[in-house]
């Protein structure tokens, strides 16, 4: 019985198996990845260039993902960049999806940061001329 074992285990280890059909990887990237305010709570302005390589086939969406806003559709390759105009106080996740799927094929996030973080106030909130 041992024998059949290890040779249903060479079997499975040396044939091609594809039990799971592969999703194709999907470079997704946004450029700059970082947005900077001057303080804390401004809006932040950057032009970003979000780059990306889809399949050849299939109908694709470049989305906000937090309210799904479409930025952008295109069919299979022939769209691979697109210059959006960022405007948040708030870091921001941008997807690729299928038209017809909701699910994300890959996402990246554009982050907002601030040179000051919160104006230097007295404790007491007191000032003295």
């Amino acid at each position: 019985m041992t024998k059949l074992y290890q040779l249903v285990g060479l079997l499975i280890f040396t044939c091609p198996v594809n039990v799971l059909a592969q999703q194709p990887v999907i470079n997704f990237t946004a450029t700059p990845e970082q947005c900077v305010a001057l303080h804390k709570g401004q809006t932040c302005y950057q032009d970003v260039l979000f780059q990306w390589q889809t399949p050849a086939t299939g109908r694709f969406c470049l989305i906000e993902s937090k309210n799904r806003q479409q930025l952008t559709c295109w069919d299979g390759q022939s769209l691979q960049q697109y210059q959006y105009s960022f405007e948040s106080d708030a870091t921001k996740a941008f997807s690729l999806i299928r038209h017809d799927d909701l699910q994300p094929l890959a996402e990246v996030k554009v982050t907002v940061t601030w040179v000051y973080k919160a104006p230097k106030q007295s404790p007491s909130g007191w000032r003295l001329f």
